[in-house]
């Protein structure tokens, strides 16, 4: 750590010791992240009234008369305060603040509750894990890269069981861990013929990269975990959405589920940090473009998952739709090389955090799962050898740099 640049060490210096910070990646509070905690309300749970009649009003609309709820945290001023912000940042009728990235893909699902829903192959896991164990609807799988026409047979072979209006079109680009890109604007097409909603994790991309509502989407989620809050310490999710009746009914959602019980303080946070999200996101994709320079020529690297690279056969969709990179990519190791090296290499890494979650501070690697399609219903291949995800952080990248040369000289050379 010594050696390293002053911005690496000013990341990493309070997390040396993960069991004396409980594994949390960001306990000395960067980013400000304490700056706006005494600010606004206070997240309790009882809004006081100064009489019956202000109360039965806003029992009747679930808004209070100061801004936010009638009860508990759920939409606070700080949290409409997001919610404005990010209505406009996306172009949208509205916007909900949820607990997490997965309590908003939950409440968009419960409130327009489909019979039958389209998903990606690749799919976020949490996102599969919901739909499938609910069984809140029947599921239809279209490969994560795949063409308009590939997605328009599908909505035909839906449209045998169920109505249009019953029907949910879940796009995720690119995919969790592998990056594949389907052709948006022939999906959105093909929805808009057959009148079936539009939805789409935007995580990857943030609204620096893509704006899906732009594109004929009508619902926009991110888990603005990411680079929205950028440090780690914002857990929640937003969904933004295209009309105002489809905003109505996910308004209605949140105050019967509770899922936008958001503290105040994350909320305030959240609302400062995505003012920054676009300088943060810029290092971020110069640095991972450092990273993949340094893995394209090594001879355990079987191949590089990114779109952002000219040799990805998702290339040209990446330039169509999001022109800019972020922090990740996918080392795919060659298949010859035993599992068992693969990990040490991992282990032996002191600047890459062994950790879920990405876009944050702090460079993580996490493995990719080889099949995140537990039915089987998935045609597509993957590749054979072990595959591992990085997250580019904000440190100095000959840091990092400096990081993988001394892991692989000790575990894969």
């Amino acid at each position: 750590m010594a050696g390293c640049g002053a911005e690496t060490q000013r990341i990493h210096a309070p997390i040396v010791d993960l069991m004396a910070c409980c594994g949390h990646l960001n306990p000395s509070g960067l980013g400000e992240a304490r700056a706006f905690s005494d600010l606004g309300s206070l997240g309790q749970s009882s809004v006081g009234f100064e009489t019956l009649g202000e109360y039965a009003a806003a029992d009747a609309t679930g808004r209070a008369p100061y801004g936010g709820a009638e009860y508990g945290v759920v939409l606070s001023p700080e949290a409409e305060a997001v919610c404005t912000k990010f209505t406009h940042l996306h172009g949208g009728a509205g916007a909900i603040v949820c607990a997490s990235g997965l309590a908003a893909i939950a409440t968009v699902i419960d409130a327009f509750a489909p019979k039958a829903v389209l998903i990606p192959d690749g799919i976020y896991s949490p996102a599969w894990r919901y739909l499938s164990e609910t069984g809140r609807a029947a599921l239809l799988i279209y490969p994560a890269g795949a063409s308009g026409a590939e997605v328009d047979a599908l909505i035909r072979e839906a449209g045998t069981r169920v109505a249009p209006a019953e029907t949910m079109i879940y796009l995720e680009a690119p995919a969790s861990g592998t990056f594949e890109i389907p052709d948006i604007a022939g999906i959105v097409a093909a929805a808009k013929r057959a009148g079936i909603r539009t939805v789409m994790d935007n995580t990857w991309a943030s609204h620096v990269r893509f704006r899906p509502l732009d594109h004929g989407i009508g619902v926009a989620i991110q888990a603005t975990t990411k680079y929205e809050g950028g440090y780690g310490d914002t857990p929640s999710g937003i969904v933004v959405a295209r009309d105002e009746a489809d905003i109505a009914r996910l308004r209605r959602q949140v105050r019967i589920s509770g899922t936008g019980a958001v503290s105040p303080q994350t909320c305030a946070r959240l609302f400062h940090r995505v003012d920054s999200a676009d300088t943060r996101l810029e290092r971020h994709a110069a640095t991972a473009a450092a990273l993949m320079r340094w893995f394209e020529d090594k001879p355990f690297t079987a191949d590089i998952l990114n779109p952002a690279r000219a040799a990805s056969p998702y290339h040209a969709r990446f330039r169509q739709y999001f022109g800019a990179g972020n922090s990740l990519f996918t080392v795919v190791f060659d298949e010859s090389l035993p599992t068992e090296r693969v990990h040490a290499f991992v282990d032996a890494l002191l600047m890459f955090r062994v950790a879920e979650s990405w876009g944050g501070h702090v460079s993580l690697v996490l493995p990719v799962h080889p099949r995140r399609d537990p039915a089987g219903l998935s045609k597509r291949s993957l590749p054979n050898g072990a595959m591992f995800r990085f997250n580019a952080g904000l440190e100095e990248a000959d840091d990092l740099i400096a990081d993988l040369e001394q892991a692989s000289r000790a575990t894969l050379a």
